[in-house]
């Protein structure tokens, strides 16, 4: 059922992109992407689509929206978003916005058959910093997987975020869309 939610959701955003006045290049050679997770017009494709939702092994989530640019030749990013932590129970733990400080690494799993060829699947880990009440409280790196293309086994579709000197480790997807767009 999920590969059926995402086939349809994936044609969607193909049919969007039509639209959108990104003015982005077809060709997954680029060596520039912008990013989405959990945001724009990623939000209207599906109902779990936005934020991009992951979970620590205690229970807790962490509820991600985001863009940002990204370059490979050099390795570059630019961009930020917003994060809600909650226990278990619901009750918010934090509440902030993140900022992309430096690109890790980036893995292109190329693009799918039917789909814009500007859309690529990937895997970009991405060193963040966590504000609350806008001051700095964290380091976390954030890893954003669109699984268009042909990604690894065992990789699925979102993000994950690992906070720095923390016991959290949000690794379990649970849900949400992103996507990488190459730019010319």
């Amino acid at each position: 059922m999920r590969t059926f939610w995402k086939a349809l959701v994936l044609g969607l955003l193909g049919l969007l992109s039509m639209t959108l006045p990104f003015g982005f290049a077809a060709g997954a050679s680029t060596a520039s992407f912008q990013f989405l997770a959990g945001t724009g017009p990623l939000c209207n494709l599906a109902p779990n689509a936005c934020p991009d939702i992951t979970m620590a092994d205690n229970g807790d989530t962490v509820a991600v929206t985001g863009q940002g640019t990204l370059s490979i030749f050099p390795n570059s990013v630019s961009g930020g978003g917003t994060f809600v932590h909650m226990a278990p129970d619901g009750t918010a733990r934090a509440k902030g916005t993140w900022i992309a400080i430096r690109l890790m690494s980036f893995r292109s799993f190329g693009n799918s058959p039917g789909l814009p060829s500007s859309f690529v699947g990937g895997q970009a880990l991405i060193l963040v910093q966590l504000f609350a009440g806008g001051k700095p409280v964290h380091t976390a790196v954030l890893t954003v997987i669109c699984e268009v293309g042909t990604p690894p086994a065992g990789l699925h579709e979102g993000i994950k975020l690992v906070v720095q000197d923390t016991p959290f480790n949000f690794n379990k997807q649970v849900s949400g869309l992103t996507v990488f767009i190459s730019q010319a």
